[in-house]
């Protein structure tokens, strides 16, 4: 399996901040048994998309244009 894009989440003293990252799913258990908190990334949307209200229809376009309706 290749690599997909992912978030690590890191918590400091006061403030909290996420990276995202390509990484093989095949870590994500051994990462997540570490006490890694990370997630898969499966949409990407721009905050302008979410301004004028076009979230769903762009979730939906970028699922059908990644093909994930074949991945299920």
């Amino acid at each position: 399996m290749g690599t997909k894009l992912m978030s690590i989440e890191v918590k400091g003293k006061e403030f909290h901040w996420s990276f995202n990252f390509y990484g093989d799913p095949k870590h994500l258990e051994h990462w997540r048994d570490d006490g890694l908190e990370i997630n898969e990334i499966v949409n990407t949307i721009p905050e302008w998309i979410v301004d004028i209200g076009l979230m769903r229809p762009w979730m939906f376009f970028q699922d059908l244009f990644s093909f994930k309706f074949l991945k299920r």
